[in-house]
């Protein structure tokens, strides 16, 4: 199996190569228009980093059958061989709908074509990796067409046939040769990059004045991983700027609020299948909420190797009812998600007609409840490394780029920590490393409130 896709990679880099040449060659002879040296330079390296971002990617999918790889064995049989209703009361802690949704279908495809669904088989192991690679592609494209449309409003296209990218070439590098994102999706075979492409999604959707649509692409990220709430205020800040500051009317409003309801009502209805017994016309045990329940409920630790706050404190896999103080960890968890969702409002109040201040806020959300809320893991800190990407894309100044460097760096340090060095039956306390690596976090974070609040006073440089 090794040799087959050893194979299939080696003709992929033929027909990639080919296809590139050819690609090259149609931008040079535009008509009778030819490229200026920077723009044939440019396309070079957005092809080199495509190139090797693919090749890192196809070859790491092949080596390793860490992370949830043996969860996608018992879920993927489980969705093909039993029925689905009463599935989070059989299985307790499960993802929710869509993404059941999307590994019965590979699980379907893998059956087609007779790839036998145990993670110790290669071919396994690549199949359910493969969603999330393509979704880091697909963010790259995204983050690339922001870009574009918010630097080419003040760039003049002289040549008529490409911009100036400079910025964009730095913005794929950081997206598609993160080390961080390659580790997480290529290697561990984790799942985050698909709900963080719906929270990537929601933001490009708010930023090109489609709210209604947001909404739907929201409420997929959420029927991904609950870990999409974080994100939860900047949709209330799109809502509030673009349905009731710009231009209020009341048949908007309605037309707004019916779009809401819909999408609301769509991940009940995805639901179903899982928590309604058909036969029997009744609820399963534990209802819809159940698969909520017991997401918010695991994983007890203040916390989970996520090299945060409460692991700077020395609070690292202790359980979130010790106390800090006066206070258990839970409350100040609580302490501080309010602090975190007041500080985001005020800077919004602050700087809300500048559209380039959302992916800050997102990663300041996301980030912030990483750094100080229990329960957390090392890769929940993802969509934060993503939305610093498309903010320094959309804005190309030196603090952002140092918050999207200094972000990608914390975030691979942690996972390589995580899951090679000191994974949880070898973490100890004394571990010093895990303090340096929240040290870092916390400065990172730091730089990130600091990068923002110059923007707002006018410095965005």
């Amino acid at each position: 199996m090794y040799t087959f896709f050893s194979l299939a990679i080696s003709a992929f880099f033929v027909c990639f190569i080919i296809g590139t040449a050819f690609t090259f060659q149609k931008y040079l002879e535009n008509g009778n228009v030819q490229l200026p040296k920077a723009s044939r330079l440019m396309l070079v390296l957005e092809m080199a980093i495509l190139f090797l971002s693919v090749y890192l990617r196809l070859f790491l999918a092949i080596l390793s059958p860490d992370g949830d790889s043996a969860y996608f064995t018992a879920i993927i049989r489980s969705l093909l061989e039993k029925p689905w209703s009463g599935l989070y009361a059989r299985s307790g802690i499960t993802y929710p709908p869509l993404f059941n949704y999307t590994f019965y279908l590979l699980g379907l495809l893998m059956q087609i074509l007779g790839i036998p669904l145990h993670w110790s088989y290669r071919s396994f192991v690549f199949f359910v990796k493969l969603p999330s690679i393509c979704c880091e592609f697909l963010m790259a494209l995204l983050i690339y067409r922001i870009a574009a449309k918010f630097t080419g409003e003040s760039i003049p296209n002289t040549q008529g046939i490409l911009p100036c990218r400079g910025s964009h070439i730095i913005a794929l590098a950081l997206i598609l040769l993160n080390p961080g994102c390659i580790f997480i999706t290529s290697y561990i075979s984790q799942v985050d990059a698909i709900y963080s492409f719906f929270m990537l999604l929601t933001l490009y959707l708010i930023l090109n004045r489609r709210l209604k649509t947001a909404y739907f692409s929201f409420a997929s990220a959420i029927l991904f991983k609950f870990q999409t709430i974080f994100i939860t205020p900047v949709l209330i800040f799109a809502i509030i700027q673009q349905v009731f500051l710009e231009n209020f009317n009341w048949k908007r409003f309605f037309s707004h609020l019916c779009a809401g309801l819909s999408a609301i009502a769509c991940m009940a209805i995805s639901y179903l299948p899982f928590v309604y017994d058909f036969k029997k016309r009744a609820f399963c045990e534990g209802g819809m909420f159940l698969n909520f329940t017991s997401s918010l409920e695991s994983y007890g630790y203040a916390s989970q190797n996520a090299y945060n706050f409460w692991t700077l404190l020395g609070y690292n896999y202790r359980y979130s009812s010790s106390k800090l103080g006066p206070l258990t960890c839970d409350t100040w968890n609580i302490i501080f998600i309010l602090l975190l969702v007041a500080l985001s409002s005020a800077l919004f109040v602050a700087a809300r007609k500048e559209r380039d201040i959302l992916p800050l806020l997102a990663a300041l959300l996301t980030s912030g409840t990483f750094c100080f809320a229990v329960k957390m893991m090392a890769r929940y800190l993802y969509p934060a490394v993503i939305f610093l990407i498309l903010a320094y894309a959309m804005r190309p100044t030196l603090r952002r780029l140092i918050c999207a460097l200094s972000f990608s760096i914390t975030f691979f340090l942690g996972m390589f920590f995580t899951y090679r060095i000191y994974p949880p039956k070898r973490y100890y306390e004394g571990f010093l490393a895990s303090r340096l690596i929240s040290l870092l976090l916390l400065l990172s974070f730091g730089f990130l409130i600091r990068t923002i609040w110059c923007e707002r006073n006018g410095n965005r440089h």
